[in-house]
């Protein structure tokens, strides 16, 4: 009777370390795979950011443009509001802006700068011009030439998700005037990605 005691006991310790080294297998096994998937996560995030934290300088993405409108002279009025499909690219690094669409799509999130310059030499046009990000407009400037030339040039910093779109319109009823000397200019360049 003590043996089968002793062998009754041995049995139960024998299942009791079976069903603790088992549960303690599942939960490492539970473990593993949460790890796993949380080292999968943060490769992801890796990958989607564009901080400075997970990106070498040469890493970085690198986007800038630098556009003139075209060699025809005259531009506008019409009687409806046009995008501006800016054709002479001096510089298109990155590729982000398309002068078929005359959309800047940017690549990544961050902080861009725009700058553009408007010309304006036949008397009595108005010029008048606005920027836009996606559907919203951003800014508005209008000047008329009433002796000889009207010019203006302004400037915006933007917040732009990845795919945000950027550009210019020509306001209906407004003109410009661009030649080879680039007289009508769109410039930007992603500062920071955030």
């Amino acid at each position: 009777i003590f043996f089968m005691y002793v062998y009754m006991r041995a049995l139960v310790c024998i299942f009791s370390i079976n069903f603790f080294l088992t549960a303690t297998l599942n939960v490492f096994t539970d473990l593993k795979d949460r790890l796993s998937t949380s080292e999968k996560q943060v490769e992801e995030l890796k990958r989607e950011s564009t901080g400075n934290f997970y990106m070498s300088p040469t890493e970085r993405p690198k986007v800038a443009f630098s556009l003139g409108l075209t060699d025809a002279g005259g531009v506008g009025a019409f009687n409806t509001d046009i995008t501006l499909k800016f054709s002479k690219v001096f510089y298109n690094f990155g590729e982000a802006y398309n002068p078929v669409s005359g959309f800047f799509t940017a690549p990544v999130r961050g902080a861009y700068y725009f700058r553009f310059t408007m010309w304006e030499y036949r008397t009595p046009y108005y010029m008048g011009i606005s920027l836009y990000h996606n559907d919203k407009r951003v800014m508005v400037n209008v000047d008329k030439n009433v002796d000889y030339v009207a010019n203006m040039s302004n400037a915006v910093i933007l917040q732009l998700g990845k795919g945000d779109l950027v550009y210019m319109i020509l306001n209906s009823g407004n003109g410009l005037y661009d030649n080879a000397d680039n007289l009508v200019t769109f410039s930007g360049f992603l500062l920071f990605p955030l």
